[in-house]
């Protein structure tokens, strides 16, 4: 794939997702302006990053599922010659690079699960996916949050357990890595989470 323009991805997106159902659209276009955000901030390739951030859950176009988006986006965006994307529809979900630890429904097969194992253990986090799970786990489908409330938000829709306990030091773990790079709190780069809060 050439040089990532990000009003095209944008009106690709557009037309893939408009018969979607649910708030998942709405979540996607606030992951890639976060992950947008933070690349440009961190010296990263801010259009490369908001692509990724907007499709990442482009597995949902077939119906908000659970394992099963993953792959679904994977494969999708493979067959769309996005490959470089592609990744983020698995990584996202998996922030541990654990197979078996990640939230929602395994609706695959056994050989879809397979894959995805295997999949994982056979790659390396790079800076993107990580940058995309920082901005999944700081977005809502109507606003930016504090990553505490995103979690609690996960936490009351599918409940807590050992698997959510280890995603989550994960991904503090990846806000001080980042924020260590930025050299300041990645909120800094979020006015609207303050406004929010309304302090």
């Amino acid at each position: 794939m050439g040089k990532i323009i990000p009003e095209e991805v944008y009106e690709k997106f557009a037309l893939w997702s408009k018969e979607a159902e649910g708030t998942w659209v709405e979540r996607c276009v606030n992951v890639a302006e976060a992950a947008k955000r933070i690349a440009e901030a961190a010296g990263l390739d801010k259009d490369k990053a908001y692509a990724m951030g907007l499709l990442y859950d482009i597995g949902k176009i077939n119906g908000d599922t659970g394992v099963r988006h993953t792959i679904d986006g994977y494969n999708f965006l493979k067959e769309e010659g996005y490959d470089d994307i592609a990744r983020v529809c698995i990584t996202h979900a998996f922030i541990t690079r654990d197979v078996t630890n990640t939230i929602g429904e395994y609706d695959v097969t056994n050989d879809e699960y397979d894959f995805l194992r295997q999949y994982l253990e056979n790659i390396q986090y790079n800076e993107y996916d990580k940058l995309v799970q920082l901005a999944d786990s700081m977005s809502m489908p109507d606003r930016f949050v504090l990553i505490e409330t995103r979690i609690i938000d996960i936490c009351l829709r599918y409940g807590m357990n050992e698997n959510m306990l280890e995603s989550t030091k994960e991904i503090f773990k990846i806000q001080a890595e980042m924020e260590n790079k930025l050299g300041h709190s990645v909120y800094k780069l979020f006015p609207e989470i303050r406004d929010n809060l309304g302090i």
